[in-house]
């Protein structure tokens, strides 16, 4: 036996049913726990292990994405230093000024913002190479990892939750945020840089063609509908940045040329125009659903200028019917009791069965002909005190019930 490995003797309690095939020499399956007890008066069973019986098992490392795949990770020699991405208030100064005092900024040395605007030109060079190997990235960690070298920020809170993108982000929430992609200028655009007011929704952000032409451009409000995604993206995969290997952009983009096929290009514009028909489809939608909100809303305000001009009509017709209601509620409860005094004079026999039918009939007749008429009586009343607006068989689209019940009091 090496001398790194242990044998280990441990007792475990056996059930009847294995200690018979034991003992039968039948096919059997044994579950250890972490604890053997020892007990001396029943038939006990030597097993050996080697190694320490309390040895965890090895962690195994990997990332969820948002569609549910599993991309095994590669843990780093020395994880990077961690950085608060939180959503917070800016304390820089840069991007939110308290009083009147201006920030100072630290000027940065030429060299350092010349290789920060090549990074970011190679980037926005390769964004449309890079969609369009979307599912090898997607299945490679160290290429979802890759960092990007564009630092988004927004006003008041600065650039916490925008801090250290990754490429898999990117990629994400551009499958994912329908506004992240822009057909316009008889072109279509990937957003790459955000920039602007959370609370205004004024914005200048930066957005990037197939041929690697960049602009600036106002994005269409809502504006927390493009950087609210980014930031929960972005700060999904904080703690794999920190402990997790990742290549540049440079070696993703060599090992995707090295296998590209060269079939990226109709893929992509299959993806545009699927892209385009799932955002002409949500505007149809919401388009209807602002066209049946803005009926509903003039047609509640066309029936409160028409009821006002009848509220004294309404206001006396509505005390009038409450009243016969009540009256009717009397009249119907002394009906049901009166048949359950019939029932029970039934179940007494001081009543024979043919004098029973012949009372319970036209009880039960009054009974229902009584419900049907409290129950029709308001639409009935309405259609002869509003002609041509109200419909007795409540199936008008412009008046109701509840829209007089509503307006008498004082919620139209």
């Amino acid at each position: 036996m090496p001398p790194d490995e242990k044998e280990e003797r441990i007792y475990v309690k056996l059930p009847t049913s294995l200690k018979n095939a034991l003992n039968n020499n039948l096919p059997y399956a044994v579950f250890f726990s972490d604890k053997g007890h020892r007990v001396s008066h029943l038939r006990h069973r030597t097993f050996r292990c080697r190694g320490n019986r309390n040895r965890k098992m090895k962690k195994i490392h990997q990332i969820t994405l948002l569609n549910g795949r599993e991309l095994l990770c590669f843990p780093k020699v020395e994880p990077v230093q961690p950085i608060d991405n939180r959503m917070k208030l800016d304390t820089t100064g840069q991007y939110l000024t308290v009083g009147r005092r201006k920030p100072v900024v630290k000027p940065i040395p030429p060299e350092v913002e010349e290789q920060r605007k090549q990074a970011v030109k190679f980037f926005t060079d390769h964004v449309f190479f890079l969609f369009d190997h979307r599912e090898q990235i997607l299945s490679d960690s160290r290429m979802f990892l890759a960092p990007v070298p564009v630092q988004n920020g927004i006003a008041y809170t600065g650039t916490s939750g925008f801090r250290r993108p990754t490429l898999g982000v990117y990629i994400e929430w551009w499958m994912t945020c329908v506004p992240a992609i822009i057909n316009q200028y008889e072109d279509t655009w990937l957003v790459y840089y955000i920039a602007g007011s959370p609370l205004s929704g004024c914005n200048c952000c930066g957005i990037v063609n197939a041929n690697g032409k960049c602009r600036s451009e106002n994005l269409p409000r809502p504006f927390n509908g493009i950087w609210a995604p980014f930031v929960d993206v972005n700060t999904r995969y904080d703690e794999a940045k920190e402990h997790y290997e990742a290549y540049s952009l440079e070696e993703v983009v060599k090992l995707l040329e090295a296998n590209d096929k060269g079939e990226s290009l109709t893929e992509r514009n299959l993806y545009f125009c699927q892209r385009e028909n799932q955002m002409l489809r949500q505007k149809i939608l919401d388009t209807r659903e602002a066209g049946a909100k803005e009926t509903e809303r003039m047609r509640r305000t066309l029936l409160k200028a028409y009821l006002e001009c009848n509220r004294d009509a309404l206001t006396n017709w509505y005390a009038d019917y409450c009243r016969k209601q009540e009256e009717g509620k009397e009249v119907l409860e002394s009906l049901r009791l009166q048949k359950q005094q019939l029932k029970r004079q039934f179940r007494e026999a001081k009543v024979t069965r043919m004098s029973y039918q012949h009372q319970l009939t036209p009880l039960k007749k009054r009974i229902y002909e009584l419900e049907q008429k409290l129950e029709k009586m308001a639409n009935e009343e309405l259609s002869e005190l509003l002609p041509g607006l109200y419909n007795r068989l409540a199936t008008s689209e412009f008046l109701s019930f509840n829209d007089v019940l509503e307006f008498l009091n004082g919620e139209l």
